[in-house]
């Protein structure tokens, strides 16, 4: 067996010189290529680790009749959550963020104040710093328990999440940061977006921006373009401005860079919110999504489209009766005129002019 060994032995030490030599010869460009591939393999390693642990957890709790995990619903089968995040929609995702509370978000500098790379996942108590693989792990038991018809329970489970890996620190968004970059599976990636825009993580700003330039995943896209609104950063801006007047660019993405520049206070992003409301018209895909988007603004943002919407009988008679709710609340008496056309017009829909009268009345009109 030795005279067999000694041999292999220096067939493999001779192998090895060689490939010692070939790595020293190679240009340091190529060199760093090859260790970013080795580096993004591990990571791929790591993510598909994570996700297998917490399939296997929840498929023997459910063999043990146990509930998995606190925020499971019952009956929720391993790799439900995959299902759900391939067929849930950023059309979806945008209306629950609206649901959520609108309002203009001011430009942040820096990381949000909520992430401290010391705090742990536990509610602050004390115990052995948070890793990127336990942070790993609770991203993966999200998606693995994110099945079910129960919606009001599934954002609430995000809402969760959102707040453990917050708490994880930099732990949290490096685990999100390595599905975005290195997985993949499009839903994981997806999901990783979200949940970066949630954490508004700004050093996710290169990554979000890179998928909206390369990738021809349209949903992908959608997903980064949330993410980017809810970054909110100075350096964030420029990108949705290039998002939106990007011509042939998905409207949803558009949609996306239009609310948070208006969430930031610029016209542009007001004006492109419009535009959706009128292009939509023709197949209605993003209109009731842009016009919220608009009434969820504070100030006078939306008060001049408001006003149009109010005297245009070429708009639907629901948006109608929103402007005029919508100015009510703002108290804006320059709408007065247009209510009084409205009310005065013989051929109005009687439910909007029934609706003017009533606004006319509270705004103080004579």
């Amino acid at each position: 067996m030795g005279r067999v060994l000694w041999p292999l032995a220096l067939v493999i030490t001779f192998g090895i010189g060689w490939a010692a030599v070939g790595l020293a010869r190679k240009e340091p460009q190529e060199v760093n290529h090859q260790q970013e591939s080795v580096t993004r393999r591990q990571q791929q390693v790591s993510n598909l680790q994570a996700g297998l642990r917490a399939r296997d957890n929840l498929t023997a709790s459910h063999r043990s009749g146990a509930t998995a995990y606190a925020d499971a619903p019952a009956g929720a089968r391993a790799g439900a959550g995959r299902s759900w995040a391939g067929t849930a929609t950023e059309e979806r995702m945008f209306q629950e963020s609206l649901a959520e509370g609108g309002g203009r978000a001011r430009p942040q500098t820096g990381r949000s104040a909520d992430r401290a790379p010391s705090a742990t996942a536990s509610g602050g108590t004390s115990g052995p710093a948070p890793t990127v693989e336990a942070a790993l792990d609770r991203f993966y038991r999200y998606l693995e328990t994110m099945g079910g018809p129960d919606a009001r329970g599934r954002w609430e489970r995000a809402r969760e999440v959102v707040n453990d890996l917050r708490a994880m620190g930099d732990s949290g968004v490096q685990a999100l940061m390595q599905v975005l970059t290195s997985g993949t599976d499009s839903d994981e990636r997806r999901a990783a977006a979200r949940l970066l825009g949630a954490l508004q993580a700004s050093e996710a700003l290169p990554a979000l921006r890179d998928i909206i330039n390369k990738d021809d995943d349209v949903l992908m896209r959608r997903a980064a373009a949330s993410a980017l609104r809810q970054l909110q950063t100075p350096e964030s801006l420029p990108v949705m401005e290039e998002m939106l007047l990007t011509a042939g660019e998905d409207r949803f993405v558009r949609m996306s860079a239009a609310y948070g520049l208006a969430q930031a206070g610029q016209p542009v992003g007001v004006a492109g919110l419009v535009k959706i409301f009128d292009e939509a018209n023709a197949d209605g895909r993003g209109r009731d999504m842009a016009f919220r988007a608009l009434t969820s603004l504070d100030g006078d943002l939306s008060v001049p489209f408001m006003r149009q919407v109010v005297s245009s009988r070429q708009i639907e008679p629901s948006y109608r009766l929103q402007a005029i709710k919508y100015l009510t609340g703002q108290g804006d008496q320059q709408a007065l005129p247009a209510l009084q056309t409205v009310m005065q017009s013989p051929t109005e829909q009687p439910s909007v002019r029934d609706a003017a009268a009533q606004a006319y009345k509270v705004l103080g009109g004579k």
